[in-house]
């Protein structure tokens, strides 16, 4: 590695994991092809690139969710079916999670609108008011007093 000396850090995590000794025995049209390798291969920019560390206390836990044009070739999606299977036990527990939590946050959400869409009842119904014992409080308070019991006229069923 003595002959070159990049700046670029994926060439250079490249060359710290490899032998000093070795990486010296490399010619000029060896190191080259590498470079041109190492280039084709660097991490491309993703349209959707969310990276997010879950602090959950003794685990080390993150959660990557990447999206884009598919730019992999065929050969290799097809190589890399077999070697990252969707269906995981990992994989159902967490789409079985976030599906769980995704249905009770919309069910809560569109119940909330709902309620507030519906109108309310504007009719009153006559209901007898059991703490007051006297007519005249009845009375005194606007309400009517009939067959032994204070009745209150206005009483809104969304009391």
């Amino acid at each position: 590695m003595s002959k070159f000396q990049y700046t670029d850090p994926t060439i250079k995590q490249f060359f710290a994991e490899i032998d000093p000794e070795v990486a010296n025995t490399f010619t000029v049209e060896q190191l080259e092809a590498i470079k041109r390798c190492l280039d084709s291969r660097a991490r491309k920019r993703h349209s959707l690139d969310i990276r997010v560390s879950v602090p959950i206390p003794g685990l080390r836990f993150y959660l990557v969710l990447l999206g884009g044009s598919e730019r992999r070739s065929k050969v290799r999606l097809r190589s890399e079916r077999g070697l990252y299977p969707f269906w995981t036990p990992a994989n159902i527990l967490f789409l079985l999670g976030f599906l769980i939590i995704l249905s009770i946050c919309s069910y809560t959400i569109f119940s909330s609108a709902l309620s507030s869409l519906t109108p309310t009842s504007s009719s009153y119904y006559p209901t007898s008011i059991p703490w007051i014992e006297d007519k005249s409080e009845c009375e005194h308070t606007g309400r009517i007093w009939k067959n032994g019991k204070c009745w209150d006229s206005e009483h809104s069923p969304n009391f």
